[in-house]
């Protein structure tokens, strides 16, 4: 007979969390493959799913009466573990009793009704003056049926759905046609409806002698007692772009029965509140003339936010409680002797890139006389395709290195070479300076070397080599390219920047006389000045192109670019006179370039790097020579001018976005390296094995940052971003990163160290306890603040459009995540001898649901935080040798696995 007191316990809470990630990792990829609707109607919407939620519940509830936290005085954990209580309950109030919907109204209209979030097969009966409906959830989706039985007007009703057939094979079109039977009052029909979930169906009419039935299978109407009207719905783009910079609905509140007429203006992340319904912008039509608000009630809200508060409170105390495992494993740390080592030099190399020989005279003249003209006009403003403004010298930068995949080409700094190119496009075309690796490609150009010149890749007759290449590698999906298809996609984008740059197109140094706030290259801003009869500025544009071009000629020939000089000053003249309300202040301006030239990002990657393995190495030494090295707050000083730089890079960054600089990838693969880097100057100043883990992993984030997939490019934030909700939420959650980064690495030295226990070096049992209390320690602290990170998220995602979750690949990966790291935490609560190596493992595997959170999510599933858009790339080759060599490493230390962590 099993006992009741096992049921509540955690040898089955943590095999319930295991099933539950399972579970959700499972949904992540039938959503990817088969759409949403599929994985709602296969898992998350579920009965066994939403039981399992319960039995997690009862569980929490159950452990926390048979451990008797509250007599041990456990009350940082018992606050923590308690809060995932309110958390789970707020969630099934606002599930079962919450509604959520949208609310479409276009200028000039009213609207009294919701379109449900939810799909049902919607009822409805006529007879002489009596009416009835009945409403049965219909979330189907193609294989499934329902079968029910109902009284309607008091009669028998047998509903039988026999097929679900979908419409379309777009997963993203969810129209189906459903197949039923239908039983009313011993009369049988067989019917069929056109709807589907989250589209309104078209209705059908059954009638008989004196009843009428309507049936329709899709979102249903929810009546409203007031009504929202739209007076003006407001677009605003990015200067220069077509990307939304913010967008908002001036609406007004109608209550006839309360006699109200309210105005509020409704934009992202400013919510209207009215008799319990929240409504959030959403979305609009593509005509900019109307608006989708998305609608919720939600009764579990105060629920679940007290969940949220006593989340983030609970684990603040964790980190803090003297009897908690947090500080008692730092005590621990402060009694064993840990090994440190001597200080060592920073050996700093720089390759300066090889010059090839240039035949062309003029282009060398350009070089030795067009320096100073380059450091005026790189502070001239430009704006780029995403309508951001920005120095010419970012611009210059950017394109630059993406041609040539090199910074001061041919010793050209990267404003000179922009100049010449754009200035000089028939001479420049014959210099080879476009980046090719590909073998074959060469073969194909008929040219050697790793640089093709632009007329390398066109016939004499003016016919691009490339063109049926790039279109057959474009039409196949991204995990079907092969190298060289990959390449020649590359080649042709260098190709077309440098095209963009010899015509002139990205010279938008002109603001609109109009003042649309778009900025236009020379020709185009004299047409449309001309356009808008402004001949007085179409004449000054001329005059000054004139100034420009002829300043440049006398620069080259005569080497003098003083009238070029004060051709630069004329455009930033007229820039402010018609484009004054987007010019940048001077210092940002300086501070922008500054950052451009001087990239402390990448400088620091070989400090950390080689910090980290010299330190590592030298620990071995002295470990096996038994020795304690007082030194390691050498190192921990070395360590914090480090994690300043990267600071002060990192607010440089912010200064000269105006954004926190974490809102893409290659901005958050820099604040992981910072998390890692603080982590270890916060928490293991002590520790010479922490601080040398820290600093590797920190220098290989920023290496990765470095990686040409990457793109370190400052853009302009979409509306949604634009949230200090964001701001928190992703700062947290990325930095939790670091930490569990860290215990990766820990846990990799830990396996190390096991393969190197010897029964005559009883030192290496000390140092593997110290790396077990440390990688905890790590992982503790970066579990919490996954948790707290990912909760306030939702915080987020509720402030902004209405759902704390709506089970986006991202955010469910995240708590995956979550479920694998306090599944390892709570491990030794289960009595496993070993623990050490056992912990050391887990901490490596239970990183690769941060690479999938972080990485896979982005490339390889679709959904809102997705690049793939459901195409994955093919993975990497290093993925898959990286988990053999991690499955070996533990394979190779499991002999030697005997060793207790004591009780702390």
């Amino acid at each position: 007979m099993i006992r009741i007191s096992s049921l509540f316990s955690l040898w089955t809470a943590l095999p319930l969390v295991f099933l539950y990630i399972s579970a959700c990792a499972i949904a992540t990829f039938v959503e990817n493959d088969y759409g949403t609707a599929t994985a709602r109607a296969l898992i998350y919407n579920t009965w066994w799913f939403n039981l399992l939620h319960i039995f997690v519940l009862l569980t929490l509830i159950g452990s926390f009466i048979a451990s008797k936290a509250w007599k041990r005085k456990k009350y940082a954990s018992l606050l923590f573990h308690s809060s995932i209580i309110f958390i789970i309950l707020g969630a099934g109030i606002t599930r079962f009793f919450g509604f959520e919907g949208l609310m479409h109204i276009r200028e000039g209209e009213k609207s009294d009704f919701i379109l449900s979030s939810e799909t049902y097969l919607s009822i409805s009966a006529k007879k002489g003056d009596k009416e009835e409906d009945i409403y049965i959830p219909a979330d189907l989706i193609a294989g499934q049926t329902l079968n029910q039985s109902l009284t309607l007007l008091g009669k028998p009703l047998k509903i039988q759905v026999t097929e679900i057939r979908k419409i379309s094979l777009d997963k993203r079109d969810a129209s189906a046609q459903m197949n039923l039977k239908i039983t009313f009052d011993g009369h049988q029909e067989e019917v069929r409806l056109l709807g589907g979930i989250g589209i309104e169906g078209k209705p059908l009419i059954l009638k008989s002698d004196n009843e009428e039935i309507t049936l329709v299978w899709g979102v249903r109407r929810f009546a409203l007692p007031f009504s929202i009207a739209l007076k003006d719905f407001q677009l605003d783009r990015y200067p220069g772009s077509m990307s939304p910079s913010s967008y908002a609905s001036e609406v007004e509140v109608i209550d006839d029965e309360d006699k109200i007429n309210q105005p509020f203006r409704i934009f992202m992340n400013n919510v209207l509140d009215y008799k319990g319904y929240r409504f959030f912008q959403s979305s609009y039509d593509t005509d900019e003339k109307g608006t989708i608000l998305s609608v919720n009630n939600d009764p579990g809200k105060n629920i679940t936010y007290l969940g949220y508060a006593l989340l983030i409170l609970g684990g603040i105390w964790l980190l803090i409680d003297r009897n908690g495992r947090f500080m008692r494993l730092s005590a621990f740390l402060k009694g064993q002797k840990i090994i440190s080592l001597i200080g060592f030099a920073l050996f700093f190399a720089f390759s300066p890139a090889k010059a090839q020989e240039d035949t062309q005279t003029i282009i060398a003249t350009f070089k030795d006389t067009s320096e100073k003209f380059a450091q005026n006009l790189e502070t001239l403003l430009v704006q780029d395709y995403g309508g951001r403004i920005k120095p010419i010298n970012t611009l210059a930068t950017d394109m630059i290195h993406k041609i040539t995949k090199q910074d001061n080409f041919l010793g050209l700094n990267n404003t000179q070479l922009f100049v010449g190119m754009m200035m000089l496009p028939d001479e420049f075309q014959k210099l080879k300076m476009i980046k090719i690796s590909n073998p074959k490609l060469r073969k194909i150009l008929g040219v050697e070397g790793n640089f093709i010149a632009f007329n390398d890749v066109f016939t004499p007759e003016k016919i691009y080599i490339l063109q049926n290449y790039v279109e057959e590698a474009n039409l196949k999906k991204p995990a079907l390219r092969n190298t060289f298809d990959k390449d020649v996609i590359a080649v042709d984008e260098r190709v077309n920047l440098a095209y963009m740059i010899y015509t002139g197109e990205v010279f938008k140094v002109f603001p609109d006389v109009s003042g649309s706030n778009v900025w236009y290259p020379p020709v185009q801003a004299i047409q449309s000045a001309i356009s808008h009869s402004k001949q007085k500025e179409a004449m000054q544009l001329n005059n000054i192109l004139e100034d420009y071009v002829s300043g440049i000629k006398e620069g080259i020939f005569q080497k003098n670019w003083d009238r070029a000089i004060k051709a630069t000053q004329e455009i930033r003249e007229y820039q402010k006179q018609h484009g004054s309300d987007l010019i940048l202040d001077d210092s940002k301006i300086k501070s922008e370039i500054f950052l451009n030239k001087v990239n402390f990002f990448k400088y620091l990657i070989l400090p950390y790097i080689l910090l980290g393995v010299i330190l590592f190495v030298a620990i071995l030494i002295f470990i096996f020579q038994n020795k304690v090295f007082p030194y390691t707050f050498v190192f921990y000083i070395t360590l914090v001018v480090l994690t300043i730089l990267i600071t002060l890079s990192l607010a440089l960054r912010w200064y000269v976005s105006g954004h926190a600089p974490w809102s893409n990838a290659y901005e958050s693969m820099l604040y992981i390296a910072w998390a890692s880097s603080m982590s270890a100057v916060l928490f293991f100043r002590k520790s010479a094995l922490a601080i040398s883990s820290a600093l590797f992993l920190s220098g290989i984030s920023l290496f990765v940052a470095d990686l040409g997939f990457m793109d370190p490019q400052i853009s302009n934030l979409v509306p949604v971003l634009k949230s200090y909700w964001l701001n928190i939420h992703v700062s947290i959650i990325t930095a939790s990163y670091g930490f569990l980064g860290l215990c990766f690495i820990v846990g990799i030295i830990t396996l190390l160290m096991f393969i190197l226990r010897n029964p005559q070096k009883p030192q290496i049992d000390n140092t593997l306890l110290s790396l077990t209390a440390i990688n905890e320690m790590a992982m503790i602290f970066g579990l919490l603040m996954l948790t707290i990170g990912n909760f306030l998220g939702g915080i987020w995602a509720n402030e902004s459009w209405g759902r704390y979750w709506g089970w986006d690949p991202k955010e469910t990966w995240a708590l995956i995540s979550i479920g694998v790291y306090a599944i390892i935490v709570h491990l030794r609560f289960l009595g496993f001898k070993n623990m050490p190596f056992i912990f050391a493992s887990l901490a490596t595997i239970g990183f690769f649901s941060i690479l999938m959170t972080y990485f896979g999510v982005n490339y390889y599933l679709s959904g809102m935080h997705s690049y793939a858009a459901g195409d994955p790339l093919p993975i990497p080759s290093f993925v898959y040798f990286l988990a053999f060599a991690l499955f070996a490493l533990i394979a190779i230390a499991f002999p030697k696995r005997q060793l207790s962590f004591p009780k702390v």
